[in-house]
């Protein structure tokens, strides 16, 4: 088995300066963390932890159609000969099965950190870390939802993204019986879909997209009954982009996907005397699986 100790590289001070410059050199008193991505998927899901501490891997959920029983006729002739027809449910399940352990580690020399202890290298590297796994967790969301959508040959085929583009799609949902009551549906779009979205000039109202309204959870306005959800995460498969309206996992009928913790994301660290360094964990375990694909329109070559 590969362990830490033969895949992972110690922060040490070589790592900082190559050579001594005459010139004296003074290091900013913090280290500046740099863009990080917008994570939003996480909203398309419903999260339970019903796994965490328990035995077991696996969820098994149940659900209903909405056609399960049809409504029918019958004389008063037939009633007395035969009788009412008899019907029974017949649920289907999901299974959400929890994935592999997702981590990251690092080691830092007690050199880097005697050398320079207001850098703050451990919470430099725990919030990158953090944000490496936030990244993980937010792809495997939308890699999950595009899955679930079905087909590329049965989404809505575009070209530029357009305001007729979404409506048609949140049409496709409440064809399929996700009229969003408890919310409105979620638009995952990329920066350049909502530049498209923001140019469109059929539909010109002002409160179709307003930036005032932008929180800090990441919604940017609203668009054709959707709240717009921009993210940087690459939204495409090959060289083919697509964009996602998705009914919100507080629909009554049930989410779209859920996601499942098995393992919250766990901090941890060690100390390795022998090399004069520490070690830093962050882990988790997760599943995640579309429960309705039927809520989930898929947008693509856009």
């Amino acid at each position: 088995m590969v362990t830490f100790e033969e895949t992972n590289y110690t922060l040490m001070t070589s790592d900082l300066s190559d050579t001594c410059d005459l010139i004296p050199v003074i290091i900013w008193k913090e280290i500046n963390l740099g863009a990080t991505y917008k994570f939003v998927f996480m909203q398309a899901v419903e999260v339970t932890d019903i796994l965490v501490g328990v035995d077991g891997n696996s969820i098994c959920v149940p659900y209903l159609s909405r056609d399960e029983f049809t409504a029918r006729s019958i004389t008063e002739a037939a009633l007395d000969s035969g009788g009412y027809v008899k019907d029974i449910l017949a649920p289907e399940t999901i299974l959400i099965e929890i994935g592999d352990i997702i981590y990251n580690a690092t080691r830092i020399s007690d050199v880097v950190m005697e050398d320079s202890p207001s850098l703050g290298w451990v919470r430099a590297s725990l919030q990158k870390m953090g944000q490496a796994i936030a990244l993980r967790i937010d792809e495997d969301i939308r890699d999950a939802l595009v899955a679930g959508a079905g087909n590329f040959a049965a989404a809505i085929l575009v070209g530029t993204l357009s305001y007729d583009d979404v409506v048609d799609a949140v049409a496709s949902l409440k064809g399929n019986g996700y009229w969003g009551e408890d919310g409105t549906y979620l638009l995952f779009v990329n920066a350049a879909q909502e530049a498209d979205l923001v140019k469109d000039t059929r539909f010109t109202d002002t409160a179709r997209y307003s930036s005032a309204n932008i929180p800090l959870q990441g919604e940017a306005g609203k668009f054709a009954s959707c709240r717009c959800l921009v993210t940087d995460i690459t939204m495409a498969w090959g060289a083919v982009a697509y964009a996602l309206v998705v009914a919100p996992p507080t629909n009554k009928y049930g989410p779209a996907a859920m996601f499942a913790w098995k393992r919250h994301v766990k901090q941890e660290a060690w100390r390795d005397e022998q090399e004069g360094r520490a070690v830093y964990l962050l882990s988790c375990r997760y599943g995640v699986e579309v429960k309705f694909a039927d809520a989930i329109a898929l947008i693509s070559d856009c």
